[in-house]
């Protein structure tokens, strides 16, 4: 039997907060939770679009793929998230001591809470928290999984080029408050203002960035500009759910800088010439390299918070941190993952266990070609 998820809910005027809320979990004998996968390879078109994203994902350090998202999930992700958004808030609002008693939030006081809200962790994490959407808001992941999550498209990606050996690690949504809220100019900034506001450029977890960097034995391995590409640890992907040319504000980010010396911030005029603005619609999906320079940029929206879906993955057998276990929406997933034979969606969660888990198979891998290179050996002369 597959596992289903079923949604009990409370309606928004009746509920508190307008929080719809998860109150049971039924089993029944259908899957449909899981995306389709071809058994058969890629047609040739369908080839050609991967070639050149890992191409862009080896050179650039990130390559988009457009519209992963339609833009009816796109509204109806949104319309959930504001729903989970507004509770979090007026939560976040109602535990200080003097507000929220008896009158209404001043905009300093939503300000202070407001600063940025993350939907996949406990209450009392402002910015990024677990144990991961599948957990903390089912209604919202629910809508994500096949389009985004699991998507093939991704995937194969993913598998392009970390190997098979993608694992899940944290899937979650950070939501930046609009400028109502934080006081910040509105409207489109402009490149000058970007550059002067970005104040968060960093590379991700897992990165080797500085081990090698900042080391004067490896200076001619970087002679050329760069070192060579190498599978990453840790890739990232993130999905926006506005148009990131607007004033949601886009994503920055320096080309190269994975494979490169370049430092931890731009600072000199020629490193800022290197920056780009990820262009990115409501729906399209960004994969980069944890070892790639970027940054976010504030939100200028009026009044529409700027929500980025994030899923981070990792090579397996690394710790993960998203709830692999107790989540009855995983445990479906991986319930349906074994019925149907799909070890990418079990190794995703941590559950291939086939013939010792990818990491065994790995290691009978590297004694086959270890086998085969003695074979090939030459006799002593």
């Amino acid at each position: 039997m597959v596992g289903v998820i079923t949604l009990s809910t409370i309606p928004a005027k009746h509920s508190p907060h307008g929080l719809i809320i998860m109150t049971g979990v039924r089993k029944e004998a259908v899957g449909g939770l899981l995306p389709a996968r071809s058994e058969s390879v890629p047609s040739a078109a369908a080839e050609a679009i991967l070639a050149e994203q890992v191409e862009q994902f080896q050179s650039r350090g990130f390559t988009v793929l457009r519209g992963v998202l339609s833009a009816a999930e796109v509204a109806e992700v949104r319309a959930r998230l504001d729903v989970r958004v507004a509770a979090k808030l007026t939560a976040q609002l109602t535990a200080q001591p003097g507000v929220l008693e008896g009158k209404p939030a001043t905009g300093n006081e939503r300000v202070a809470v407001g600063r940025g809200i993350s939907i996949g962790g406990p209450a009392d994490s402002a910015d990024i928290g677990f144990p991961g959407l599948l957990a903390a808001a089912p209604e919202v992941a629910e809508l994500l999984i096949k389009p985004f999550l699991l998507n093939p498209r991704l995937l194969d990606l993913a598998e392009r080029v970390m190997g098979p050996f993608v694992q899940g690690d944290g899937f979650y949504v950070v939501g930046t408050p609009p400028a109502q809220l934080t006081g910040r100019a509105t409207g489109v900034a402009s490149r000058p203002d970007l550059l002067a506001e970005a104040a968060g450029w960093h590379r991700d977890g897992y990165n080797n960035h500085t081990m090698w960097r900042a080391n004067p034995g490896y200076a001619d391995d970087l002679a050329d500009g760069g070192k060579p590409f190498t599978p990453p640890l840790a890739a990232h992907m993130l999905c926006y759910l506005q148009d990131m040319d607007g004033p949601g504000g886009p994503l920055l980010a320096v080309p190269g800088s994975h494979r490169s010396a370049f430092g931890d911030k731009p600072v000199s005029a020629e490193e800022k010439e290197e920056v780009v603005s990820v262009d990115a619609k409501a729906g399209d999906a960004v994969f980069f390299h944890c070892d790639m320079l970027h940054s976010g940029s504030p939100n200028r929206a009026d009044s529409a918070w700027r929500y980025m879906v994030t899923s981070f993955v990792v090579r397996a057998g690394l710790p993960y941190r998203d709830d692999f276990t107790d989540a009855p929406l995983v445990r479906a997933l991986i319930e349906e993952a074994e019925t149907r034979g799909d070890r990418r969606v079990l190794r995703f969660f941590a559950a291939d266990t086939a013939d010792g888990g990818p990491l065994r198979r790995e290691e009978q891998q590297w004694r086959a070609a270890v086998d085969e290179e003695r074979r090939l050996l030459s006799p002593e002369l």
